[in-house]
């Protein structure tokens, strides 16, 4: 089992500032030192994900990392298996959960993330 790379955020936004602004350079040192490039967008937690997939590439744009939403995916399992890193963007649990059983995603999520080290943001 590798270390586990974790960032842990309780919100998105907070009042007056944009979207992750907040955290900004927390998420930039821990992609960074994690040699991340790239960073795989989970937006099951909203009903719109192209909107949420548009605000978390802008707001990741701005830190200098690609951005690839799993919804646009065609082998969900497979876009988790080779992510650099993952973000799993909040909102309506529920929504969340199902979306990822049904794409059958709960357990190669938790591998990538506990066993193989892969940094993870959410």
């Amino acid at each position: 089992m590798s270390a586990r790379q974790l960032l842990l955020l309780s919100s998105g936004t907070i009042f007056g500032s944009e979207f992750l602004q907040y955290a900004a350079d927390d998420i930039k040192s821990f992609l960074t030192r994690n040699n991340v490039c790239r960073v795989l967008f989970i937006p099951y937690a909203l009903h719109d994900h192209d909107a949420y997939e548009d605000k978390a590439r802008k707001a990741f744009g701005k830190m200098g990392f690609e951005l690839e939403s799993i919804h646009r995916s065609r082998d969900p399992p497979h876009s988790v298996a080779s992510a650099q890193a993952i973000f799993v963007g909040g909102g309506n649990t529920f929504r969340l959960l199902k979306s990822l059983h049904d794409n059958k995603l709960i357990l190669p999520i938790r591998e990538k993330v506990l066993q193989e080290g892969t940094p993870y943001i959410g």
